[in-house]
């Protein structure tokens, strides 16, 4: 059963798994030059501008594809199931965690980590409200300027 509490941890460890894929494309790009360069245009023609453009796109694409893989990776190493944090089973734990179901967290984990990271606050501050424990307000202070 989906409670608030599992949908909390469900949404922690999904962005806690993107967060390491993010980390690992990082090192990955400080590695290989091509995923770290801006892509200009020499001359302002079209052609120039085209391929600029072109290369910014791979670039792009190889960034998420390396996300998206050691998402999955990371996954398949812990052998825990994001589905079964979700429903609150027993035990996440899987046995085989090389399937493809594996490697489709990963891609909701690094697609959907913006929106899974913002649900999470909004349901971290739900819970607080909830439990009578509301989040403190920030100290304020009024200053003045210097007199003249």
């Amino acid at each position: 059963m989906v409670t608030l509490d599992t949908s909390i941890s469900f949404l922690i460890y999904i962005t806690a798994v993107s967060s390491a894929a993010a980390g690992v494309t990082e090192a990955v790009k400080s590695v290989v030059p091509f995923l770290n360069t801006d892509y200009e245009a020499k001359e302002d023609r079209l052609e120039d501008h085209n391929h600029a453009a072109r290369l910014s796109h791979y670039k792009k694409f190889l960034n998420l594809l390396i996300s998206v893989v050691a998402a999955g990776l990371i996954f398949g190493f812990l052998r825990l199931d994001p589905a079964l944090i979700l429903v609150g089973a027993p035990s996440a734990f899987v046995e085989n965690s090389w399937q493809l179901g594996t490697w489709m967290w990963g891609i909701v984990a690094v697609f959907g980590s913006p929106f899974f990271a913002s649900l999470l606050k909004i349901l971290e501050c739900w819970k607080h409200n909830m439990n009578g424990n509301h989040i403190p307000n920030k100290p304020r202070q009024k200053v003045s300027g210097p007199k003249q």
